[in-house]
């Protein structure tokens, strides 16, 4: 059986639009619609105790940063993809040489 921790929280992170989904789930939500309002979400999240937060990649301009704050914040970060963010191409060859340990 496997046990969850009860230590921190989850909250989501997103356009009002978006995060009521998850809401709708029982998860805690932020808005925000803009990196500036990401930002200051992650800081919000902290103090109401939250210890992973997920944020809508359509919000994001700049991951590095964001991860680096929530880093400092002590908190994990995932940046959930949505069909509003910016398509990144995929190397194929490249994927493979790193699955295999050659990349």
């Amino acid at each position: 059986m496997i046990k969850l921790s009860t230590e921190g929280k989850m909250l989501v992170i997103g356009d009002r639009e978006s995060a009521n989904l998850f809401k709708l789930a029982g998860i805690s939500i932020i808005d925000a619609y803009t990196q500036k309002e990401a930002e200051e979400g992650l800081k919000k999240a902290k103090e109401k105790g939250a210890s992973l937060v997920v944020v809508l990649k359509h919000i994001v301009n700049d991951e590095n940063s964001l991860r680096n704050l929530a880093n400092s914040l002590n908190l994990t970060l995932l940046i959930l993809p949505t069909k509003w963010a910016k398509a990144e191409p995929i190397n194929i060859d490249k994927l493979l040489a790193k699955a295999l340990g050659m990349g």
